[in-house]
């Protein structure tokens, strides 16, 4: 289906793969015993919480997302050694790395060249998403210089964001670590 059939049809390719990467993170995030949290909004270059479930705590284990989705090659780069790089708005950029009182995570959702609507894969009595999700974490991410106009974000393929990945995060910042 072309980009003018889905404007046609009301929604276009890209809001398929930004709907497509949120429920994505929602279903890791209920593997992970974790929810989001509500409404999806954007600002301070966030787009949801994922938020530890369980016991109440005085305030439960959260960490903030950043999502991004993508099958265009120039937007997420293939680099040499298979990982992927994204780059960034020096303003986003710049803002997702300012230290917050909830840790961030960069989370973006590659699907494969040119998918139009990301689609799911049947293998036996499960199915997966035709794609990879990985992290970074902007506490890590350099400083720019005073007039870059943007930020390239390294995405190795050992970071995988899984219901693992969530699961060992939210262990880390109930035992007090992260920011």
């Amino acid at each position: 289906m072309s980009e003018e059939a889905f404007r046609r049809a009301g929604m276009t390719a890209e809001a398929h793969k930004e709907r497509a990467s949120y429920h994505a993170l929602a279903l890791l995030a209920n593997g992970a015993g974790c929810y989001l949290s509500d409404p999806q909004v954007d600002y301070d270059c966030l787009d949801v919480t994922v938020v530890a479930s369980g016991p109440r705590q005085v305030r439960r284990c959260r960490f903030d997302v950043q999502l991004k989705a993508s099958s265009s090659r120039s937007s997420v780069r293939v680099l040499r050694n298979g990982d992927f790089a994204i780059s960034l708005p020096a303003d986003q950029y710049n803002e997702l790395r300012t230290p917050g009182p909830v840790p961030m995570r960069l989370v973006v959702l590659i699907l494969p060249p040119d998918a139009q609507v990301p689609q799911f894969k049947t293998e036996s009595a499960s199915m997966r998403l035709d794609g990879i999700m990985l992290w970074s974490d902007p506490d890590t991410w350099p400083p720019l210089a005073p007039n870059q106009r943007s930020g390239t974000v390294l995405l190795p393929l050992e970071d995988a964001f899984t219901t693992a990945y969530i699961s060992s995060l939210m262990k880390t910042l109930s035992d007090g670590g992260g920011r």
